[in-house]
């Protein structure tokens, strides 16, 4: 396995923006030997509060929460990236990012690395990869900038959506006065007098019950939690401080609706037990261009799905469906 660093400059994809824009991104790449003869890079994007190292990270006295390693250790090449005004990437003013900004340079960032693997100058050594395919997945925030982004430019052979409904995202709560108290909570969005989730109204939410199932050991959750969330005072390395103000409206029910019906490649949902989906039963027919659309949800995991105990369930279905629609070119 070989793990490599860049900052792909996507100026030319925000020119409104008037700065030079770089994201950053990482390559875990697997042994050529063990890559299938249609070979697979999963484009990865994290979730609002969250940066790319969330797909790589490592706790002390504990295993298996790096998803990027075991994707390349099953044969699949893993592209984490932060997105604009996220991580490590460019923070510009966050209040300029919309979500065509977001699509447009996400788009232009793994157009890029795609070209690179394609022609074999990702990394010294590493093989060109012509017949590539490309899947983009992300997770909760991520997870709309891939719907948005296939939307609006079809930058993937296939897109996996984990943890984001297309039809109205919303934070499960302990009981049914608790869910609808946060609901209404995003009335001042939808009428534009909150425009960040800087400005939003946080009280009386709770985010450990939709984020974190039980059985999450405690070192682990303090280790997210202990810096603040979702206004982030310390971020620890799978965090991020910033998340693009434009994010809070992906709350809003049907703001991806229309971009989710243009797109006609094949789509993985993927959620939790406890997730983000009111109705993940509904989620499908919100791709209605496609002819491949999956629903899976995992048991006994909440919204944030790389802490979970049965988090390598969905790594294996994920890695199992990248490769089956690569081989069937649908």
């Amino acid at each position: 396995m070989l793990r490599v660093h860049k900052h792909i400059d996507v100026t030319m994809a925000a020119p409104e923006l008037g700065d030079r824009v770089e994201m950053a991104v990482t390559l875990t790449l697997p042994d050529p030997s063990a890559m299938p003869d249609r070979p697979v890079a999963i484009f990865a994007c994290p979730g609002g509060g969250y940066s790319r190292h969330y797909f790589m990270m490592n706790f002390e006295g504990h295993e298996g929460y790096d998803e990027a390693e075991w994707q390349a250790r099953h044969g699949l090449i893993h592209v984490a990236i932060d997105h604009l005004g996220v991580g490590e990437s460019t923070i510009p003013d966050l209040s300029r990012i919309d979500f065509q900004i977001m699509a447009a340079t996400h788009d232009a960032c793994v157009r890029q690395v795609a070209a690179s693997l394609r022609d074999g100058t990702a990394a010294e050594g590493f093989p060109p990869l012509p017949s590539l395919r490309l899947v983009g997945m992300g997770q909760s925030m991520g997870g709309g900038v891939t719907i948005l982004t296939q939307g609006r430019f079809a930058t993937f052979d296939a897109i996996a959506p984990f943890g984001v409904s297309a039809i109205h995202t919303a934070l499960p709560q302990r009981d049914k006065a608790a869910f609808e108290h946060g609901i209404r909570r995003f009335d001042k969005v939808a009428s534009g007098q909150v425009t960040s989730h800087l400005n939003h109204d946080h009280e009386g939410v709770d985010y450990v019950y939709p984020f974190h199932w039980e059985d999450v050991p405690a070192d682990i959750l303090e280790e997210d939690m202990k810096g603040g969330y979702p206004i982030r005072q310390t971020a620890p390395i799978f965090g991020s401080i910033t998340i693009p103000h434009c994010a809070v409206q992906m709350m809003l029910p049907g703001v991806f609706a229309e971009d989710a019906a243009r797109i006609t490649v094949p789509v993985l949902i993927g959620d939790g037990e406890r997730d983000t989906c009111p109705q993940p039963y509904r989620e499908p027919a919100a791709y209605s261009a496609s002819r491949d659309v999956s629903l899976f949800i995992v048991p006994r995991m909440a919204h944030m799905h790389n802490f979970a105990s049965t988090r390598e369930i969905l790594w294996r279905r994920l890695n199992d469906w990248s490769r089956m629609v690569a081989r069937t070119g649908t």
